[in-house]
This record gives structure tokens, sequence and C-alpha cells, in this order.
């Protein structure tokens, strides 16, 4: 299900999240939808926004008056925010993980084939990864649109009057930090540490090394290599149970914290929406819990009709947030969970006080934020130092043209290649880095795509094996 909202200056839906000017003009859209961006897999080297991204580049381009005026804000006023919401364990490849040798299904435990997670891919609903981007991502937009259409129209009677924005915000230690169950037992979270199923990877990106998910037992060469690293204590270990510790992260502070020991948590309000902003991605079934926790809440105060989301990976990262029944098994989200089998609780815990703070109107209590680790960041990737076009050429000039005429059927693919500098001398910010432009009967060209579009790829050659010279090969 997709919660859409829509904010207008005139009383807006609860479905779908609609901004407008105060000229009365379409702004945006925010909604959720719980489905990973994972249709491109691990062997596609371009930059791409996945199913989300073009489900939000379908939607501007039908809301912008006109696409193609390059860097021209106000004509690119509408924006189009497909975000992620509980989406931990759901996957877009609908036709589920094969054996790339064998093309059966992979081991439904362990997701490997004969042992290894290398083989093991998930692929569909499309041909390829291109086509199931596009068919996932239309099926989020086609959604989209009816329900702004419904806004537009009036046929959504959830409108909201104006009336309350409010917040909460804390900041969360995890270490060690008491936790009450339902039964009034009494439980601690864990300082950070990853399983072994982690670096199993998921049917969307497998692992190395022949790690499996689902592992409850760990191994001692991986253990030593760990512990290099941080081994992990007695209580540690017994705090994670039954996850393995591969690396130990909550205790590795070279040459930064290598996962968050205190998180941000946050609570809006936007009258009767209320959006919990995690740090992370809570499974299918633990985004249920918390908001079932929250709509017993907001029952009891009398917001019987409210409507609430999960903003996910908001903040921070501290990868995903299962069940406590779904951490027994150890499979990737699981091994993921940082702060051991009582994570999920914590957060409906803290959401639960900063909800009642919310609504009793009372400042909320935080620990102390973290260290900014922002001047401590290592680029690994050298700086553009030069960039090289070799003797007797010209920066942009054709090193291979197109053919002179294409077939109309548009089943051929138009290739050309430039000598180009290095792109990130200079990110385009605003701009494109390639238009393709159409000449119309009165000799004058248009620019009909640019490198935003779906039907475009800029594919950059170069780097030190091409001695600092560079190659933009484009495609349409």
């Amino acid at each position: 299900r997709m919660l859409q909202l829509v904010l207008e200056s005139a009383p807006a839906a609860t479905n779908s999240v609609q901004e407008e000017d105060r000229s009365g003009e379409l702004m945006g859209i925010v909604n959720w939808f719980a489905v990973h961006p994972t249709s491109m897999n691990s062997t596609n080297q371009l930059i791409s926004g996945d199913n989300k991204g073009y489900a939000s580049y379908l939607m501007e381009k039908e809301y912008n008056e006109d696409r193609m005026q390059i860097g021209n804000e106000k004509q690119h006023k509408f924006v189009a925010a497909f975000a992620s919401t509980n989406l931990g364990d759901v996957s877009p490849n609908t036709a589920g993980p094969k054996c790339l040798d064998s093309g059966l299904p992979c081991d439904p435990i362990t997701s490997t084939c004969h042992g290894h997670n290398e083989m093991c891919v998930a692929f569909g609903p499309g041909r390829d990864m291109f086509e199931s981007t596009e068919i996932i991502g239309k099926k989020q937009y086609d959604k989209a649109v009816e329900l702004l259409n419904n806004v537009l129209s009036n046929k959504d009677q959830t409108r909201m009057n104006a009336g309350q924005i409010k917040s909460r915000h804390s900041f969360i230690d995890m270490r060690g930090l008491n936790v009450t169950l339902e039964n009034g037992d009494m439980v601690q979270t864990c300082h950070a540490a990853i399983g072994y199923g982690f670096a199993a990877g998921t049917m969307d990106g497998h692992g190395a090394f022949d790690f499996k998910q689902g592992s409850n037992s760990s191994n001692p060469f991986w253990n030593m290599v760990g512990g290099f690293l941080s081994k992990p204590s007695k209580h540690q270990t017994k705090c994670h149970a039954p996850k393995p510790i591969l690396l130990n992260t909550g205790y590795i502070h070279l040459p930064y914290d290598w996962d968050p020991n205190t998180v941000p948590i946050s609570l809006f309000q936007i009258n009767n929406l209320f959006i919990l902003n995690v740090p992370g991605e809570f499974t299918t079934m633990a985004g249920r819990r918390l908001r079932k926790a929250m709509h017993q809440i907001l029952s009891a105060a009398g917001y019987h009709d409210a409507k609430v989301t999960i903003a996910g990976i908001s903040n921070t990262y501290t990868h995903y947030i299962t069940t406590h029944e779904e951490y027994q098994g150890q499979r990737y989200e699981a091994a993921s969970t940082l702060y051991g089998p009582f994570t999920l609780d914590a957060y409906l815990q803290e959401f639960s006080r900063l909800m009642h703070d919310l609504l009793e109107d009372r400042p909320s209590l935080t620990d102390p934020p973290p260290k900014d680790a922002a001047k401590k960041q290592l680029a690994l990737l050298p700086d553009v130092e030069v960039d090289m076009i070799g003797v007797g050429y010209k920066f942009g000039s054709v090193v291979k043209n197109t053919k002179d005429s294409y077939p109309t059927s548009g089943t051929e693919i138009a290739k050309v290649i430039f000598r180009s500098s290095n792109p990130r001398s200079n990110p385009k910010i605003q701009d494109t880095f390639l238009t393709v432009e159409q000449l119309d009967a009165k000799g004058k060209w248009h620019v009909w795509l640019t490198d935003a579009d779906w039907d475009t790829k800029y594919i950059w050659q170069g780097g030190m094996t091409y001695l600092g010279t560079s190659f933009a090969e484009i495609h349409w």
C-alpha cells in the first residue's frame, strides 16, 4: 500500500503529500511505498535512480511545464519524491532468486546454489534489469498519479483542514539501553555488531567467500580476521546471540566509529498524519508493529482516523531492524540488525515515549548527540589533477560518429564517442552532460533528451589506463 502526502495552501489530503505555492500551482508530492530500489543489479556500472528514480522521472516529466529548459528552476518546480519506508525485506525482483548455472530456485534458507552464494541472483519481472526497473517504477508512478488525481478531483474525502504541525526529536544511546517488554521483562540492547549472514549478501546483491544467510555458527578463520579489528567479549557475544559476530563494529573507532552508537529518532505531525523517521531499514513486520503501537497510542488520545507512515533511512544509517522472531533466523536482515535481538523493542519503546511527549505537549528527553566526524572523513578517490586530450586533438572532437540515418521503428541505438574531460572535473549541477537535439521544420534545434532521460546513456572511459585522457560515449 502506498501512502502519499499532499500539502496545499488550501485543505490537503492525508493519502498523498501534494504541495502548492500561494498561486495554487502544484509544486510536488511525497509518497512512501515499501520496495527496495534494487531492480538494477550489481552488473550495472552507470549511475541510476533505479525504480524509484524512474517513477520520479515519469511524474516530474508529466507535471513540469517544459522539462527541457536546462537550469531553469521556474520550469522545474514540481518535485516528485518516491521515498523509502519499511522496505527492509521487500525485493522488486518478483521472479525470485534462481541459480545462474541451472535456472533452478536457490536454496530458500541460505540463498545459495550448491553451497555458494555467488550463483544465486533474483530476476524479474522484466527480461532484463532495465525492463524490470521500468515495470516496477511504472507501477509506483501509476498509483501516485491515481492518488494525486483523486485529490485534485475531490474524490479523495480524507482531506485535512489547516491545523497542527508539530515534531519531537531525540538522540538515543543504543549501548545497553534498558528496554521494558510488553510482559514486563527488562532487557537491554547491545553495542553494535554485524553477523555472518551480512557478508552473504542478499538475492538482490550477493556476498562473497561462501558466507551463507541463516548462519548461527561462526568460523575460526573469520573470527580471527574480525578479531584483528575488535574481538567481541563474552558479554557482547551473549548479548547478540544467536547472531555469530563477524565484525564487532560498536567497538571499532578508527579512523572514526564504524557504526553509530547514538542514533537520532524523530516524529512529525501534520494534522492527522504522523511520520516516524527511523534511522534504518525496518522489515515489513517490524514496520507493522511500529505503526500498530503508534495507532494504539493515537486512538487512546482520540485520533481515530490518524494516518501513520514510516520514513525509512532517515538522518543516519543503522542497517536493518527485524522482529525478535526474524532475528532468530539470522538471514541477511537479522545479521544486519546492529543492536541485538531487542532492537525493534527499543524503537517501539522510544517512539512511544516521543508520541506521548508530542500529544501531551511536553519536551522530549535526549542523550548527547554523537560527535561530528565530518572533518575526519577519508576520501580514497584522488582528485582530478589534469585532463589530457592528446597532441593534435580538441575537446569535443568526434572519435566515432553516428550513422547518417536510423530506422523510424526506434529499434536501433544511436551511439557517438567524443573526446572529453573527466566528468568529475565539472559535475554539471542543475545541468546535463549531454543533450540530444531535434531539428524542426523551421530549421531550429530543440532539446529532445538530456542525461536525465531513461532513453540516454552516458558512458565515461578514462583514468590512469588512458593516461589521463577521457572519452564520452553517448547512447540514445
